[in-house]
């Protein structure tokens, strides 16, 4: 069973190489690498239509997770092209301050950087892959929602209202205080909780699978998307900037909750 998910998961790697290798000639074009973002969001759509394919699109459970996956996909992927088009033809500064790192030969090792992103949004959809392979399994019937199903579908209903709750938050706040820090609502509570409602959704995923034959293993995906979010491409950088760009900002990191939403602390 464990070959014939890594065979499956291989044919997804494949898609979504393909689908970075044409961003990346796309950034090329119009100069500006944060495009990267939304190909990334909407090929979490792709991948599932793949496993639709790919899988026994007549289970429930494979019906359901699909059509979670591609709700939160579908937002994802508007917000994020939203604010590319918002910004455009300015590039993201996450993406800006990298190139500047990256000394020479920086577009082909952009390009890695694509792929591994690719890879990354590969690995992130093993929930989907183990969900198609339990209901093409020919030696069992596909499985039926049960207990953990349901729980994953309020968890995740939970992060889509949320992360929805926080962009609008952050949206009206921006235009309402240009160039403060938003401190108000959801923001009171944690820093990114866009950030954190959106891993919730991917924890949501692999807790859908958790029963299936090889879906416990599937809780390694929001464990390293959370690393990823808070060192590595979300957080950090982000905070970074933020630091150097915002006055205010400095005392919000003293007071707020770095990712988990929690309770205030009073200021020094």
């Amino acid at each position: 069973m464990l070959i014939n998910l890594l065979y499956s998961m291989a044919g997804a790697l494949m898609v979504a190489s393909l689908m970075m290798s044409i961003t990346w000639l796309v950034s090329k074009v119009i100069k500006n690498a944060g495009i990267v973002d939304v190909p990334w969001a909407s090929g979490y759509t792709i991948l599932t239509v793949y496993y639709l394919v790919t899988g026994h699109h007549e289970s429930l459970c494979l019906q359901l997770l699909s059509g979670m996956v591609i709700l939160w996909s579908l937002r994802l992927t508007w917000h994020l092209a939203t604010r590319f088009l918002q910004w455009y033809p300015e590039e993201d500064a996450r993406y800006t301050e990298l190139r500047e790192k990256l000394g020479d030969n920086k577009e082909w090792k952009m390009y890695t950087i694509f792929l591994w992103q690719g890879a990354v949004l590969c690995f992130m959809s093993a929930p989907l892959a183990v969900t198609a392979l339990d209901a093409a399994t020919e030696t069992a019937a596909p499985s039926a929602p049960g207990a953990f199903q349901y729980v994953a579908i309020c968890l995740w209903a939970i992060s889509l209202l949320g992360v929805t709750l926080a962009d609008k938050q952050l949206s009206d706040f921006k235009k309402a205080h240009k160039g403060k820090t938003c401190q108000v609502g959801l923001w009171k509570y944690s820093r990114p909780p866009n950030y954190f409602f959106e891993w919730l959704g991917a924890l949501s995923f692999s807790l859908f699978v958790i029963d299936m034959p090889l879906g416990l293993w599937t809780m390694i995906c929001p464990l390293v998307l959370l690393h990823l979010l808070i060192n590595v491409t979300g957080v950090k950088p982000a905070e970074e900037h933020s630091l150097k760009t915002r006055p205010d900002y400095a005392a919000y990191v003293k007071t707020t909750s770095p990712f988990f939403p929690w309770w205030r602390k009073q200021s020094s």
